[in-house]
């Protein structure tokens, strides 16, 4: 916690005059000393001037002892008062107390509306409030007086307000609720009036005081020009209140050239004011930076306050007229702010989205009302953005939605989080943000902001929970460059679990591994690792850790056999794993997916399986008592908007929370092995690439066999000019039979347990395709219902676990079988769906893509294989593309899964409306449609 003390200012003046009497004081100091009491006088009459004195200002509203109302909100043209506030309408009114009082006076004003009149001498101390907090919303008149009047209290009178000054500024805020409120608020405005005294008794008009020649304020006034101005107003601001400390500032300044021009001719002093200026400005914005005290990000401070307040702490003073001239009492209205999210880094709208979430019953503590506004960090003005928000506050909660628990999330971000969340979105600038929350009057009871920096209540921490610029991230949930890098730097480095493995690990990173490339065509959303193992007989691996922030995660154990790794049917699935006692499984329907009680104990035991499955051990794969080399992969698929490619740690911070499983092993007699010990006898080395199940020569084998489908031309082989979607059943009859006739192919057995290291909960389709029979597939279908888990109701990720029908669907463009690369990818959540859950999705080359084929269409589009078969030398087709469905973890009860497929042939009689259907076309063809 920071705070501005008063040292080297009234301290230092004190120590001089007790102990240093007879000395003259440093020029230089006193300069800066000067120049930091002297600051918010300036300020104050710079803002006075050219509000009341000078016609010509841009910001002038009218002659002095009148009303000035601003009836309207503030909108991004509004260009002359910084951080403007869009809650309360101002009514401004200079007042000039020298020939006599001025009685203030209001209407009743509505119970449900809060207002205020601050009262602020030349000092810019608070000398007094009128309003919600302090007098109440009945009708009442107040006496606004100097120092200098005597007379008695008149009837009706319900407050005498005495300021130190003649010259005061007055500050009407009337809450506004809406734009829809702005008459409301006209109406409590036209109820505010001010008049003489002499007019209040309906007496005669006081003598008028002498005329003013008001000094011009330019910008001279806060350099070179201080010293006059300063010597011009000294004589309005009396000293009957003030300190000793402050009582001989006062005298010393003649030393300076105030009240004493000769002084000025001075080199000595010419040159103390230039060096005095320049350390007083550095102190002064050192203070404002150091402004109260920091909480979840936010800075929590005030400057501003009664003479009392400031008790001679005249940089603190300073510091609120350079942060914001007029500030508030703390009790009258606090104001968080912040330019930083939770971790220091600087908020930018170009390149981040943002949530900041209110815990139930945490909003902020407004006895009146509260807001939060975004400005433009750069600017301090407002936003400009479609939907013409600036800010949300406490009168809109019936519109914003809350989530399933009653907490509250705001979306900070350029861009629109969609539809379903629009209610609740914070429009921010394409750059740095500005944060600034408004608590009027704030509760003084539990929770309260109040003492300020010290209440019990603190605002919401601010995440990053997507990066906007990031490399490498085409749609919401891809990898960004920086989630990779996090992701390999803190994961890729395991004796056990070699990786990560994925489509972004290879393609982003610099130095990928061999073991990182996803040469068996993986999905785009997911990241691997995996382990080769030979264990033996009756040893066990023990795995303690936490279930990732994720849509799908699983272990699985497969043998090489026939040229692949094929399952060996042992494998738990998220919702499988029970977890530890006092914890929760986030995979389980119903279950809160964000709770950070999540961990689980899971076991390989190198044994075989029970053959009655009520004998298994709870959480345990069996690996086999036969010491045969066993490959274990993990898969996580789609992480929680703003995890790392693991769904253990940040994306966008360096927290890497729980990240991979610890392990330790035990032998068959009980002895123990540490984690390097595991590695060392049960882990096998894992230096190059996984086999590819054909290499290119025989797939090019495959392309040109004569023995192939008469109807198939080896230059397009085996699309096939009327494109039907597969189930995949294993890679000699799905892949191999592809190229043969129908005939031929019946002969093949296609029931087998799952090769090509696929996932045995997975139900795969594949459709071969080539550009030759059109540039561009267009495919349709109905999409399953899935659990959304991605964004959820704060941006980082779905609090409960939804049922689905499939628990994660997927298409991915690939390359042939000896490649085996992904080249694009779309999931569930990234294809936008028409009221009947049907989708559109195009697949084409760049230069191919139709116009239309956008997601404003309602279009999804997905990148068709610039490189064809992805195979290096002459024999490589350009025009081939492979597409591959996944459908997994289906609901055993949704009839028209890919499950219940039996047979080859079977699909669109079994899927139905589900079954994807498709047409080769051209881009003109596709973009004559209308959508």
């Amino acid at each position: 916690m920071h705070s501005i003390r008063p040292l080297g200012l009234a301290c230092a003046l004190l120590a001089t005059t007790t102990a240093h009497a007879a000395s003259a004081p440093d020029l230089p100091q006193l300069a800066e000393q000067v120049s930091i009491y002297g600051f918010p006088l300036v300020m104050n009459y710079k803002v006075f001037h050219d509000t009341f004195l000078d016609s010509s200002a841009a910001g002038y509203k009218g002659p002095l002892n009148q009303i000035h109302h601003t009836a309207r909100t503030y909108t991004p043209d509004d260009t002359t008062v910084q951080t403007p506030n869009s809650d309360t309408p101002y009514s401004l009114l200079g007042t000039d107390l020298r020939s006599e009082p001025q009685v203030l006076c209001h209407a009743d004003v509505p119970q449900d509306r809060y207002f205020s009149v601050q009262l602020v001498d030349m000092y810019t101390h608070n000398y007094g409030y009128i309003g919600s907090r302090t007098t109440g919303n009945q009708a009442g008149c107040f006496l606004l007086t100097d120092s200098q009047w005597q007379g008695s209290t008149p009837d009706g009178i319900k407050q005498v307000l005495r300021s130190e000054t003649a010259f005061n500024m007055v500050i009407f805020r009337t809450q506004l609720k809406s734009p829809e409120d702005l008459p409301a608020v006209q109406q409590v405005q036209a109820g505010y009036s001010i008049q003489p005294l002499s007019a209040y008794l309906k007496q005669p008009a006081a003598p008028a005081a002498a005329p003013i020649s008001w000094p011009a304020a330019d910008k001279s006034i806060f350099t070179t020009g201080m010293p006059a101005l300063l010597s011009f107003l000294q004589p309005f601001m009396p000293l009957e209140l003030a300190s000793p400390a402050e009582k001989k500032l006062r005298e010393q300044m003649h030393l300076l050239g105030i009240g004493n021009p000769a002084a000025l001719k001075d080199k000595a002093v010419q040159a103390a004011w230039a060096s005095g200026l320049k350390s007083a400005m550095g102190a002064i914005n050192r203070a404002v930076a150091e402004l109260g005290s920091v909480h979840n990000g936010w800075q929590i401070g005030t400057a501003a306050g009664s003479r009392a307040f400031f008790n001679d702490n005249w940089l603190l003073r300073a510091a609120g007229s350079r942060a914001g001239i007029y500030g508030n009492d703390a009790a009258e209205a606090t104001y968080p702010f912040t330019k930083q999210d939770l971790h220091g880094r600087v908020l930018d709208g170009s390149k981040h989205a943002y949530s900041l979430t209110f815990a139930p019953g945490q909003l902020p503590p407004a006895k009146a009302f509260w807001s939060i506004t975004v400005y433009d960090a750069n600017t301090q003005f407002l936003v400009n953005n479609p939907i013409k928000r600036y800010l949300i506050n406490s009168t809109m909660l019936d519109q914003l939605k809350r989530n399933a628990d009653g907490s509250l999330t705001l979306f900070l971000q350029q861009h629109s989080p969609g539809k379903a969340h629009e209610s609740n979105w914070l429009p921010a600038p394409n750059g740095p943000i500005f944060l600034v929350m408004r608590i009027y009057w704030p509760q003084s009871e539990s929770p309260s902001v109040l003492p300020v920096g010290q209440g019990d209540w603190q605002p919401p921490k601010i995440e990053a929970i997507s990066q906007l610029s990031a490399k490498g991230a085409k749609r919401p949930g891809d990898k960004s460059m920086e989630s990779v890098i996090r992701t390999d730097e803190r994961y890729g480095h395991d004796g056990l679990f070699h990786g990560p493995r994925g489509v972004g690990y290879w393609r982003d990173l610099a130095y990928p591994a061999p073991i990182q490339n996803p040469n068996l065509w993986p999905d785009t959303q997911s990241t691997y690792f995996l382990s080769t193992l030979r264990m033996p007989a009756g040893s066990q691996l023990i795995f303690d850790g936490e279930y990732p922030y994720a849509r799908y995660f699983k272990l699985a154990l497969y043998r090489w056999q026939d040229n692949t790794f094929v399952s060996t049917g042992e494998a738990l699935a998220g919702p499988d794993i029970v977890a530890n006692h006092g914890s929760v499984n986030p995979f389980v329907v119903g279950a809160p997916r964000l709770d950070p009680q999540r961990q689980f104990r899971l076991t390989v035991l190198a044994a075989d399986a029970p053959k009655d499955p009520a004998q298994r051990q709870r959480n345990t794969l069996y690996a086999g008592a036969q010491g045969d080399k066993i490959q274990m992969v993990m898969r996580i698929y789609l992480p929680d908007n703003g995890k790392d490619g693991a769904g253990f740690g940040s994306a966008h911070a360096p927290e890497p929370g729980f990240g991979l499983p610890r392990y330790h092993g035990l032998l068959a007699d009980g002895t123990r092995l540490n984690a390097e010990q595991v590695v060392a006898q049960f882990s096998l080395p894992m230096s190059g690439a996984l086999e590819q199940p054909v290499t290119a020569e025989q797939w090019q084998g495959l392309v040109n066999n004569p023995n192939n489908d008469p109807a198939l031309d080896p230059a397009t082989a085996p699309a096939r000019k009327e494109p039907r979607w597969e189930k995949y059943w294993s890679f000699k009859y799905s892949i191999v039979g592809a190229f043969m006739s129908p005939k031929a192919r019946q002969a093949l057995p296609y029931a087998s347990a799952m090769d090509g290291g696929g996932d045995p909960s997975t139900q795969y389709m594949l459709l071969h395709l080539s550009r030759q029979f059109g540039p561009v597939y267009v495919m349709r279908g109905k999409m399953p219902t899935f659990p959304d888990t991605f964004f959820g109701e704060t941006g980082q990720g779905l609090s409960t676990r939804p049922a689905g029908q499939t628990q994660y669907w997927s298409l991915v463009s690939c390359e042939s079988a000896p490649s085996g690369q992904c080249v694009d990818g779309l999931t569930d959540m990234q294809v936008p769906l028409d009221a009947q859950r049907n989708y559109t999705i195009v697949l084409s080359r760049a230069a191919d893509r139709p116009k239309n084929a956008t997601l404003e269409n309602g279009i999804a589009w997905l990148e068709w294989s610039p490189r064809g078969e992805g195979l290096h030398g002459k024999g490589n087709r350009e025009d081939f593309a492979m597409l591959m469905l996944r459908f997994m973890a289906n609901d055993p009860s949704w009839q028209q899964s890919p499950e219940h497929i039996s047979k080859p042939g079977d699909e669109e009689r079994v899927m139905g409306d589900y079954y994807p259907r498709g047409e080769y076309m051209t881009t003109e063809a596709f973009e004559a449609l209308s959508f």
